[in-house]
């Protein structure tokens, strides 16, 4: 027997669906390291870091919550890039990761960003010019949705509220809007600090972070966190990582999810439930 009805079952996702990414914990980011598959808690008000736990997968070039499934995912770079899905509880005390599968394209560098309706968007920025990917979370594989019109090398994505997407791009060391349809670019701001080969972002709303490369990165970047209006490209120091990252670098950052939202993605586990 069915614990809901199907019209309440339908309210309760739709509720469940939209509460999930109306609330992100602001006060709280992670980031992944690149060089060492490193994940820290990130405070938003002044960058001090904690360390959660070191998975050993060198190479992540994003990492992102998915609201939908409560994992956190990311992908490795180079020529046989792969798809890792990451368990990291409320205490934010250590890291459980699972290889989900293969890209099946090449990745230098990227990033992964949800829409409301659990499609996964990625790009692979880097030394050619780069595709919009959308992702297949079961198997790993990317999908081609269109190639940029122009060379880029995206270190950060993310989702905006009006349905574009919004990139870090090192090459032209600016703030892009994407068409998640096309992969059309055009330019929301410059950004001042240098963001160097890696970076990361987290998005939600109207409120968005992005970090930039450390010192060791292929191309070092100014090793700061910075938060940003989506709408305006308009930019504000949080905090520098200097003598506190001395590698690469961060190359993925996403919120941490508040208690209400993990409450809710319970609740959401339990409408899809059959009693037996």
């Amino acid at each position: 027997m069915q614990l809901f009805s199907n019209g309440l079952r339908r309210s309760i996702r739709r509720a469940f669906v939209l509460a999930l990414f109306a609330s992100p914990a602001h006060g709280q980011l992670i980031g992944v390291e690149e060089d060492t598959g490193k994940f820290f808690a990130i405070s938003t008000a002044d960058s001090s870091m904690q360390l959660i736990d070191s998975t050993g997968i060198a190479g992540l070039g994003a990492m992102e919550f998915n609201p939908m499934d409560g994992f956190y995912y990311g992908f490795t770079t180079g020529a046989s890039p792969s798809l890792y899905r990451f368990t990291i509880p409320p205490t934010l005390d250590h890291v459980t990761s699972e290889l989900v599968g293969p890209l099946g394209v090449f990745a230098f560098e990227g990033g992964i960003a949800f829409s409301p309706n659990g499609t996964a968007y990625a790009v692979n920025g880097g030394v050619t010019v780069p595709v919009l990917l959308t992702l297949n979370l079961t198997t790993g594989a990317a999908a081609i949705v269109n190639s940029f019109a122009g060379r880029h090398d995206i270190a950060g994505l993310g989702w905006r509220g009006d349905g574009m997407l919004i990139g870090l791009d090192s090459t032209d060391n600016s703030l892009l809007t994407i068409d998640p349809q096309t992969a059309a670019v055009t330019t929301l701001d410059g950004v001042a600090a240098t963001i160097g080969g890696i970076g990361g972002m987290a998005l939600n709303g109207d409120l968005g972070y992005f970090v930039t490369a450390g010192p060791l990165a292929i191309r070092p970047g100014s090793n700061e966190l910075y938060r940003f209006d989506p709408l305006t490209g308009e930019q504000f120091f949080v905090g520098s990582f200097d003598q506190r990252i001395l590698g690469a670098g961060f190359s993925g950052l996403t919120f941490v999810p508040e208690p209400a939202t993990l409450a809710l993605m319970a609740l959401g586990g339990l409408v899809f439930a059959r009693r037996r």
